[in-house]
């Protein structure tokens, strides 16, 4: 004899358990109902012999043999009749409510009443609607009342056949409310589960996208000044080797700044992860880092001039970083697709509400040529996304032939800070 699975009984009585327990009556609805209507003209078999034996005597198996065989045929389609008792508990009701009458127009005697209480119940746990499920009991208590004028064999007392008509569909009832209430409980439960999911998926895209962005503009930047360095080194190396060589210390210094950023980069993105390690990062990049990248475009032949007016107020950490990434992709951009010895001016007007931040990018004949490196797509696009994050704006277009020009404006109270 195989053990009894008491651990996965208690899980599936356990209130919390996500899966409803589910009875033979809700399993297998079909086969309960034949059994149900079995049982039931057993029983109303029984109480209809037992109300026909003569004062004095016991409930025999003669009791039952002497009865009429239409009555057997009576209370078998009664008690067949509650096979559909889910699908139709109105129509079974008052079937049954009819049967009642044919019952006391044959002069059958007392004890069917049984059946009509279960059918009591049926209209009040699969009728959706309780005013026609109360009118229907209304209406089949009236019927069993009146069958007593009929057949004055018929033992009906007024009150307890509405205590146990109405009784039984209030029961009904109340199952029925609390299925639905129960059901609408797991239904809560699964949008808020999706809802959940939902977000969590979000969230993933969300920081998927702005580890991308940072790597963008971390990479982005520094690589393509080490290229453009690097080229030029290569082109003076025989004439100019000492300016080669220089260069390629510029090369250096670059991938250095790039493995440090990278370096940061990855230590905040540990911070959030573990909440541990804050202490060991350095600075985060801001307006104060703008000259730096000036200098650094300066290297490489540009002509950059740098206006920054001092902020009023501490600006949010979201937003220095904000400007320093995007002048940072502006500059990016100049050093991939303005040619040689482009002209640069850089602008950031701070006040109380934010920053203003304009790139011109100036250049003569040159204009049109396209450098070699290879496109990420991330440019603009997280430029413009970087802003919106914080609330503000961001444009980049050609003003004329040999200007192009990025204007950003990010407020200080967006809603990323």
């Amino acid at each position: 004899m195989s053990p009894i699975p008491w651990r996965s009984l208690v899980a599936r009585l356990d209130p919390g358990d996500p899966r409803p327990y589910r009875g033979p009556f809700t399993r297998w609805p079909r086969t309960s109902d034949a059994l149900l209507a079995a049982a039931m003209f057993v029983v109303s078999l029984l109480t209809v012999a037992a109300s026909a034996v003569e004062d004095g005597r016991g409930l025999t198996t003669g009791s039952i043999t002497d009865l009429a065989p239409a009555a057997v045929v009576l209370l078998a389609v009664a008690a067949g009749s509650l096979v559909e008792r889910r699908r139709h508990p109105v129509g079974v009701a008052v079937f049954l409510a009819g049967v009642l009458i044919v019952w006391a127009l044959a002069g059958f005697g007392d004890g069917q009443d049984i059946v009509l209480v279960i059918a009591m119940y049926s209209v009040g746990r699969y009728t959706a609607d309780p005013r026609v499920g109360l009118a229907t009991v209304v209406g089949v208590i009236a019927v069993s009342i009146a069958a007593t004028a009929i057949d004055p064999s018929q033992r009906v007392d007024i009150v307890p056949a509405v205590i146990f008509g109405a009784g039984a569909w209030y029961v009904g009832r109340r199952v029925r409310n609390r299925g639905d209430y129960l059901a609408l409980l797991r239904e809560r439960a699964r949008i808020l589960e999706a809802e959940q999911q939902a977000r969590a998926r979000r969230a993933v895209v969300e920081e998927r996208s702005r580890i991308a962005r940072e790597l963008h503009d971390v990479v982005a930047h520094q690589v393509s000044m080490m290229t453009v360095q690097a080229g030029a080194a290569k082109t003076i190396a025989r004439d100019d080797p000492d300016a080669a060589i220089e260069a390629m210390g510029d090369v250096e210094s670059a991938g250095r700044r790039a493995l440090g950023e990278l370096r940061h980069l990855l230590g905040v993105l540990r911070t959030e992860s573990d909440g541990h390690g804050a202490d060991d990062l350095g600075p985060q990049r801001g307006l104060a880092d703008i000259p730096s990248l000036a200098e650094s475009l300066r290297r490489t032949g540009a002509e950059v001039t740098v206006e920054i007016s001092d902020p009023t107020v501490a600006l949010p950490t979201a937003v220095d970083l904000s400007a320093f990434r995007i002048v940072q992709e502006s500059l990016t951009n100049v050093v991939k697709h303005a040619g040689p010895e482009p002209k640069v001016e850089i602008r950031v007007d701070a006040d109380d509400t934010g920053l203003d931040i304009e790139i011109v990018n100036t250049v003569g004949d040159t204009i049109g040529q396209v450098s070699d490196l290879p496109e990420s797509g991330f440019g603009i696009a997280g430029m413009t996304e970087r802003a919106v994050l914080l609330g503000g704006t961001l444009q980049a277009e050609r003003r004329a032939p040999d200007r192009f020009v990025v204007e950003a404006h990010l407020p200080l109270g967006g809603p990323s800070t």
